[in-house]
């Protein structure tokens, strides 16, 4: 990568970073004011905002055109443990377009601390302090209650972005227990080429373009399946579509 690819690409996530909070901060107030005063059964609408609107004027905006490939391979009247590949900072919003419907997801404690956004994750996500058994047992119990509750449950196995250097991380076992105990299939999300869109994990870069997802496959688990094979065969699904 050239120094002056990298400059722009650095400008542009700066950009791309104010296009983000400016919108957040415009639709502050009908958040605090829904997530804040309504019950919980108002929530599921303003997840599909976030889902399908927000991420897609910011994708408009930044210049990055989302295609999403084989997505003839989901149900879309059934529930998922959907997992992803992590690599970027926009990861979770390319995501939520490429998935017809509406899903929750663990969020790091940590992320409530943010400004504005720390409210709406902890109004609509499934906290976790991973330094703490206690609250990983009680994320697990909140996430059997939202699938409960109608919605897929969503997972990077890798945990946190990718930054080893390789295609794909470690993988974390908790998405394919998950779905071994609830039999729930396991919808597996490639982003192939968002390096490309992001540039390294570990630094703040962004750029226009096409960014290709693809869903790899449908894992189904079985009484013959454990979760140790479900993770293997995600992980092939996964590391067999990633581009170059």
């Amino acid at each position: 990568m050239t120094a002056t690819r990298k400059l722009l690409g650095k400008i542009w996530a700066v950009y791309g970073m104010l296009v983000f909070f400016v919108m957040l901060l415009i639709l502050f107030p009908f958040y605090l004011i829904i997530l804040g005063l309504f019950p919980t059964s108002w929530f599921k609408p303003v997840i599909w905002f976030n889902h399908h609107v927000y991420p897609r004027i910011f994708f408009a905006l930044v210049g990055i055109r989302i295609k999403v490939h084989n997505r003839k391979v989901l149900d879309t009247g059934r529930q998922y443990i959907l997992v992803s590949n992590h690599r970027s900072a926009i990861d979770f919003m390319a995501n939520t377009v490429a998935f017809p419907n509406v899903y929750k997801y663990l969020a790091k404690k940590e992320l409530t601390k943010v400004p504005f956004l720390g409210f709406v994750i902890k109004k609509l996500c499934v906290l976790v302090d991973r330094s703490s058994t206690a609250s990983r047992m009680k994320s697990l119990e909140w996430m059997k209650k939202s699938f409960d509750e109608g919605y897929s449950l969503f997972f990077y196995p890798e945990g946190t972005r990718n930054k080893s250097g390789e295609g794909l991380g470690v993988f974390f076992s908790g998405a394919f227990r998950l779905a071994q105990e609830l039999r729930v299939p396991i919808a597996v999300m490639t982003l192939q080429n968002v390096h490309k869109r992001s540039g390294s994990a570990r630094s703040m870069d962004l750029f226009p373009g096409t960014l290709h997802i693809r869903w790899s496959g449908v894992v189904t688990p079985s009484d013959n399946t454990t979760h140790e094979s479900l993770m293997q065969e995600t992980r092939a699904m996964m590391a067999r579509d990633l581009m170059d």
